[in-house]
């Protein structure tokens, strides 16, 4: 798909990862969106995930899609009410709309919090709460994309179902999927107090390059990656995603570490 003006489809384009994803992908495709709200962007439709008829029609002759579309609080107070319609039918709805559709391509936007309860052992608690004593950033083992989901919320849960329909449409539809494990990405692009913010910050710039190398790398089938700027203090295997879609970062959550 490199160097192929491509149609894109992206849902939940009016959110600050699908705008800054829209900005980059308009340079050099053609951009079309899903958004519950009216969005002041070109070729943005205003539709309801959940209503499979109405969306389907939107994703005639489009390459690719980009699913962003989600309930993003993961916090244990959001429940299946919430979480049932936003995050699990209407993922599922994007993802047979696209097939009914020959759509080549799917990104689909998953979560560190897939693996996430991970960050409850040694040594990814201690670098997770910003406890480097005793720990070498190049020596911390960093979890893979080959080790079982351990979710560490219904948020997290539905992504990861949401990954799993990824890998039924790629291996029994012939899809082209890529689910990005997101880290954080702040409407400021600031890291924030958290020291978790140093492991999973997601710059805008790198956001933009990642997602972009998402669409255009060739040679995928099915393909899970971790999204994060290139931080010095890494939990998660970000490094094999970026080889795998020959990608390069340009920023370092370290280079914003306040001093003093």
């Amino acid at each position: 798909m490199e160097n192929v003006k491509l149609k894109i489809l992206i849902t939940g384009i009016g959110g600050t990862v699908g705008s800054v994803i829209a900005d980059a992908l308009s340079e050099h495709h053609e951009v079309t969106g899903i958004d519950i709200k009216p969005v002041n962007r070109e070729g943005v439709s205003v539709a309801d995930l959940t209503d499979i008829d109405a969306i389907t029609p939107l994703f005639e002759g489009v390459d690719a899609v980009i699913h962003l579309a989600a309930e993003p609080r993961h916090t244990p107070d959001i429940g299946w009410d919430l979480l049932l319609p936003t995050n699990v039918v209407a993922t599922a709805n994007v993802y047979d709309a696209a097939h009914a559709s020959g759509v080549r391509r799917f990104v689909f936007a998953s979560s560190m919090h897939v693996v996430g309860n991970y960050e409850s052992e040694e040594p990814w608690a201690s670098v997770a709460a910003g406890r480097y004593d005793g720990l070498n950033p190049e020596t911390v083992p960093l979890v893979g994309t080959d080790v079982a989901p351990r979710p560490d919320g219904r948020y997290a849960a539905t992504k990861a179902l949401g990954e799993s329909l990824g890998r039924y449409y790629s291996d029994c539809e012939g899809m082209e999927v890529v689910c990005v494990r997101l880290g954080t990405i702040a409407s400021s692009n600031s890291i924030g107090s958290d020291p978790r913010g140093y492991v999973s910050w997601f710059s805008h710039r790198d956001l933009a390059g990642f997602f972009s190398a998402c669409v255009e790398a060739l040679g995928i089938k099915f393909k899970i990656v971790y999204g994060a700027s290139s931080n010095t203090w890494k939990i998660y295997d970000t490094p094999a995603g970026w080889e795998a879609l020959g990608f390069t970062p340009s920023d370092n959550a370290e280079d914003h570490r306040p001093t003093g």
